[in-house]
């Protein structure tokens, strides 16, 4: 074999031996380790992603578990001015807003019916009603003149508003107790007095509005 041929046959020897350079074979890329095509590392990051989305997800969950606790808590701690002592001591309150708690747990303070004179000009008014004291899914049923105004409801620390009649007669009927007693209080506008009263299961309170 002459001299030019061993030198040709070295040259093509040469090239196709794979190339050295990281990756790549004959120029192209090569097969990372795990099977797929180009450099692995570039596979990293969506593996990396999944795998902080458990975190994620459980550092949202504890920081909406905190918040609605601490809202609770604030919602439900009861009211200890001086307004507030004298509402519960004498069950009526000028003194106090819609949504005032007076108590933590429920307790039975007495049912009480009441009338209220008012000068108030218009046909219909605001009433709110909520739940003074634990709010432990304590169900009522407000009715004007005989008829129920509503289906059962549950009262909350937050009022529930509803519009009535400036005349008649409001009764609130209680239908579930949730434990301790059924324990609400109603706001009229008539007047701007709040009313704290307890109704047993099956028997309500009467509120007669007159002008």
């Amino acid at each position: 074999m002459t001299d030019k041929k061993k030198d040709l046959r070295s040259k093509l020897e040469e090239v196709r031996k794979p190339s050295k350079k990281k990756g790549r074979i004959d120029g192209r890329p090569r097969f990372g380790e795990d099977g797929s095509w180009g450099a692995p590392e570039t596979d990293e990051k969506p593996i990396r992603k999944r795998n902080d989305r458990p975190l994620k997800l459980y550092g949202l969950m504890s920081f909406a578990i905190g918040f609605g606790m601490l809202v609770f808590w604030n919602s439900s701690t009861p009211e200890s001015s001086e307004a507030a002592r004298n509402a519960l001591e004498t069950k009526v309150s000028t003194g106090v807003s819609a949504g005032t708690i007076l108590l933590r747990d429920d307790q039975n303070i007495g049912e009480q019916d009441y009338t209220i004179q008012h000068s108030f000009g218009g046909d219909e008014a605001k009433l709110w009603i909520w739940d003074y004291a634990a709010e432990d899914g304590d169900y009522v049923q407000v009715l004007v003149d005989g008829l129920p105004t509503s289906e059962p409801f549950m009262i909350r620390h937050k009022p529930k508003a509803m519009t009535v009649p400036t005349v008649g007669t409001i009764q609130v009927k209680g239908i579930r107790d949730g434990g301790g007693g059924i324990t609400y209080a109603v706001r009229y506008e008539v007047n701007g007095t709040s009313y704290f009263n307890s109704a047993p299961e099956g028997e309500f309170n009467t509120y007669t509005l007159q002008r």
